[in-house]
């Protein structure tokens, strides 16, 4: 098996039979979108105007997952602040809520620095999701996704959607479907887990994911790498006690060459989701690479670790936006004082969102640094009576020293992927569509578990670094170590 950093093939179609260029690479990812953006635009001109005001959006490389009471409006700013072109994704928004509560802003509104940004319905009616999605459309999101992958009792017992849909995948092609025809503009993703319950075969999934694809026309599913249990485990529990299995996205990619996947499952930082990136599979078609990964509560416990040097290493940018701390939470400052208070002031003097509402994502910035906890301490003293963000930042920041306040992104020296190089058999036929047989999967399997040696080439700033092993331990499964230096995607967009 032979990996290496390099860019996958792809076709894409536009609306109205209008055929997109082919796209070798993707190391111009602006070049791309420009193309991209003006022919969808000649077949749709009444989206022109919108579509000239969105900011250009890179390859969904690095994603940072929904999640609830996590990645709302202010957390999602933070993440911009710090990487430019890192995909954000909306907290859960229950189609309902959307269809019954006038004030949409509350939920949906976000300032035009943010795209790309998706927006993650919740629902399980096609009728009410297709509404929800004309909804979204207004504000001008760049993708709507479907929430399949929920585990909470609201939502996948009492409400019947999230993870539960998974067990109906005929159900999931029709909402798909019923907010494509509504928003044709805009792409229909889906996120979801890789079984549920007992339903927890490779088989099952290919036939969920090759249902949804064939009868709805979405091309991307993000894979939450774990099954969940609807009863017996709590949320929490269901993102630790099911065992991950990552290799799961790798095999899809195998099983359907034409549809794009992205990996979600216990990525520590920006420099692991490059090294994952940059894996292909030899023998399958565009190099079975994955479209991108997700990284989910790591971006909340350790932002600025997690995400600063984004741009560079996954990106390929040539510097990263964000040079340190402070600079980040001067510009965020300001974000904030200008927020308190948007949704509501009441005569009491009462502000939604208040000066601790828009902190709150703050509070992990120094994560495992020197005086952090000294920190959170004087921040707690003062929000009974701050008014400022900014002020309260001028007035607590004297707990940190300026070599970590002014300390430039941190860049990990040494990435290792785990990669189970027994991969799940290939699904029936009838399952791997367009033209890819069990036959031939299997001999992909083959050569990925015939292997003994495996590269992986990494670039930052000119020198090459990374190599791979093989490790056999004491159960006799082989797994590839897969290393990477501080590393930066290089490719190429050919038209």
């Amino acid at each position: 098996m032979h990996a290496a950093i390099r860019g996958c093939c792809g076709k894409a179609t536009l609306a109205g039979n209008v055929a997109a260029p082919s796209v070798k690479a993707w190391r111009s990812q602006i070049t791309a979108h420009r193309l991209l953006t003006a022919l969808r635009c000649h077949s749709h001109p009444a989206e022109a105007s919108s579509s000239n005001n969105m900011h250009t959006k890179s390859q969904q490389l690095l994603s940072v997952a929904p999640m609830m009471d996590w990645t709302d409006l202010h957390f999602r700013q933070l993440c911009r602040l710090i990487s430019k072109q890192t995909w954000l994704y909306t907290e859960m928004v229950v189609d309902q809520t959307l269809l019954h509560n006038p004030d949409t802003d509350r939920f949906l509104w976000f300032p035009p620095e943010q795209h790309p940004i998706v927006c993650q319905l919740g629902g399980s009616n096609p009728k009410t999701l297709a509404a929800a999605a004309l909804v979204v459309a207004k504000y001008g999101y760049d993708e709507i996704n479907l929430n399949c992958g929920c585990p909470s009792e609201r939502v996948a017992g009492a409400g019947c959607f999230g993870a539960a849909m998974m067990l109906q995948p005929q159900l999931v092609a029709q909402c798909c479907q019923a907010m494509q025809d509504a928003v044709p503009h805009i792409p229909i993703t889906v996120k979801c887990r890789l079984g549920v319950d007992e339903t927890d075969s490779y088989e099952a999934l290919c036939t969920f994911i090759n249902t949804v694809s064939e009868q709805s026309g979405v091309r991307h599913f993000i894979m939450h790498c774990r099954k969940c249990m609807l009863s017996g485990l709590n949320p929490a529990q269901n993102r630790s006690i099911p065992p991950l299995k990552r290799e799961w996205a790798l095999a899809l990619k195998r099983d359907f060459p034409h549809l794009q996947f992205s990996l979600n499952g216990v990525v520590q930082h920006c420099q692991e989701a490059a090294a994952i990136i940059g894996h292909r599979q030899e023998g399958v078609e565009g190099g079975g690479g994955l479209h991108g990964v997700m990284i989910g509560r790591q971006a909340f416990y350790q932002t600025w670790d997690c995400l600063a040097d984004a741009d560079c290493a996954v990106f390929g940018a040539t510097s990263n936006p964000a040079i340190s701390r402070r600079q980040v939470l001067e510009d965020y400052g300001k974000y904030a004082d200008a927020m308190i208070g948007k949704w509501l002031v009441r005569d009491n003097g009462q502000k939604k969102p208040n000066v601790r509402t828009v902190f709150k994502p703050l509070l992990n910035m120094f994560h495992g640094e020197r005086g952090s906890k000294r920190w959170k301490q004087a921040v707690d003293a003062k929000f009974k009576t701050a008014t400022s963000v900014l002020e309260l930042l001028k007035d607590t920041l004297e707990c940190f020293p300026d070599d970590v306040l002014d300390a430039p992104p941190k860049r990990h020296p040494f990435i290792a992927w785990h990669i189970d190089l027994n991969l799940p058999e290939p699904a029936p036929k009838r399952q791997c569509c367009r033209g890819v047989d069990s036959k031939r999967a299997v001999a992909m399997t083959g050569q990925l578990q015939s292997s003994k040696e495996v590269q992986l080439h990494s670039q930052h700033y000119g020198l090459a670094s990374g190599d791979a092993t093989i490790d056999t331990d004491g159960d006799d499964q082989d797994k590839v170590l897969l290393a990477a230096g501080d590393c930066s995607v290089a490719a190429s967009v050919a038209v």
